[in-house]
C-alpha cells in the first residue's frame, strides 16, 4: 500500500532537487529557489556549483527514498530519514561554498574577506522557537490523562486511521522529533553571532538578518503545524472526529510558502 502523504513529501523533494541543480544556476542568486547562503550570494560562480553539489544530493537522497512510500506506517521514520541525511549535508554544502569562494581570491569584492559584526535578533525571535515549543509539549501533558492507552496516529488521504501505537511511546517519539525545530533555530542564532558569513545576504539588496529570521520563522511554522497536527489526532482519539487531513496539507504548503513570501517582501522593499 503507498503512503500518498509520503509520495507527495518525496515528489516535492525531488522537484525541488530538480530545480536547485537545473535552474538556480541558469537563474543566478535570488530569493526564491537555490542553496541561499551568504558564500553562494557573493559570488555568481560559486552559486552555480553549491547549488549543483546540493541540487545532485537532494536529488539522490529522493530517490532512495521513494521506496519508503511503500511501507506502511512509516511517515515518522521517514522524517526522520529525510532530515538527518539532509541536516548532515548541509554543513559539507556550507563548508564547500565556503572553499570554492576562498580559491576565488575575489579580496575587494568578497564579502568573506570583511570583518563583520555577528547578525542578532530581537526578543520576539529569540524566544518564540522555545514558546512554541513549550506550548507543544505543554498540549501533551494537559491531554496525556484524557487519552487511551492505544491512540491512531496515521492516517489515509480519506482521513481514516491506518495506524496505531500506544500513547506513551507515540508521546516521546513526537517530543522528540518536535525538538527539531528549535534546535534548527538556535543552532542558526548562534551561527548569525559567531560567524555571520554563512547566513550574510552577500550582494543581494536584503537586511543583514533577513535571513536568520527566515530560518527561525520557518521552523516556528514547522512547529505550529506539529501542534495541529497532535491535535488533531487527539480530536480523534477521543471525540472520533476525522480531520480532512487532504485540506489540511493544502493549508501545510501554502504555510510552507511564508518564509519565501516573508523574503521577497524584504527583498523588494
Amino acid at each position: 500500500m503507498v503512503d500518498l502523504l509520503i509520495l507527495l513529501i518525496n515528489i516535492i523533494y525531488l522537484l525541488t532537487g530538480i530545480l536547485e541543480y537545473f535552474i538556480a544556476p541558469k537563474i543566478g542568486p535570488n530569493p526564491y529557489l537555490g542553496f541561499k547562503i551568504g558564500y553562494t550570494f557573493a559570488d555568481r560562480e560559486v552559486w552555480n556549483k553549491a547549488n549543483r553539489l546540493m541540487g545532485k544530493f537532494i536529488i539522490i537522497h529522493s530517490l532512495i527514498l521513494f521506496p519508503t512510500a511503500l511501507i506502511p506506517n512509516f511517515l515518522l521514520y521517514y522524517l526522520i530519514l529525510f532530515m538527518v541525511p539532509l541536516i548532515a549535508f548541509i554543513p559539507f554544502g556550507i563548508r564547500y561554498a565556503a572553499i570554492q569562494l576562498e580559491m576565488k581570491g575575489a579580496k575587494s569584492e568578497n564579502v568573506s574577506q570583511i570583518k563583520m559584526e555577528g547578525i542578532t535578533v530581537g526578543k520576539f525571535w529569540s524566544l518564540s522557537p522555545f514558546l512554541l515549543y513549550l506550548l507543544l509539549i505543554a498540549l501533551e501533558f494537559i491531554t496525556y490523562p484524557s487519552l487511551p492507552d492505544v491512540i491512531a496516529v496515521h492516517f489515509d488521504a480519506a482521513g481514516n486511521p491506518n495506524g496505531w501505537s500506544s500513547k506513551g511511546s507515540f508521546l516521546i517519539s513526537y517530543s522528540l522529533f518536535a525538538l527539531f525545530a528549535p534546535a534548527f533555530s538556535y543552532l542558526f542564532i548562534y551561527l548569525g553571532k559567531k560567524y555571520p558569513m554563512y547566513i550574510h545576504p552577500g550582494k543581494m539588496r536584503f537586511p543583514r538578518d533577513a535571513f536568520l529570521k527566515m530560518t527561525i520563522l520557518s521552523m516556528d511554522i514547522m512547529t505550529i503545524i506539529l501542534i495541529s497536527v497532535y491535535y488533531s489526532i487527539y480530536i480523534y482519539a477521543v471525540e472520533k472526529i476525522v480531520v480532512p487531513w487532504t485540506w489540511f496539507l493544502i493549508v501545510t504548503i501554502i504555510l510552507i510558502l511564508v518564509p519565501i513570501g516573508y523574503l521577497v517582501y524584504k527583498w523588494r522593499r
